[in-house]
C-alpha cells in the first residue's frame, strides 16, 4: 500500500489489470521524481505535483 503523494489517501502500488481483485484504490497515477516514484490517487493531484514536486517531496 501507498500513499498519495499530495493528500495522502491510500492507494494500491499494482494497477487493477495485474491482480485478480477489484474492491482495493489503486493509483491512477504515477511520477518518477528524482529516482523515486510518487503515486496520486487522481490526475489532478500529479499535475499538482508536476507542478512542485519540492513541495510534496
Amino acid at each position: 500500500m501507498a500513499q498519495c503523494a499530495v493528500c495522502g489517501a491510500d492507494v494500491e502500488k499494482t494497477s487493477p489489470e495485474e491482480t485478480d481483485y477489484r474492491d482495493d484504490e489503486f493509483a491512477v497515477a504515477q511520477v518518477e521524481y528524482e529516482g523515486e516514484t510518487y503515486r496520486f490517487c487522481s490526475e489532478e493531484h500529479r499535475e499538482t505535483f508536476e507542478a512542485d514536486p519540492e513541495e510534496y517531496v
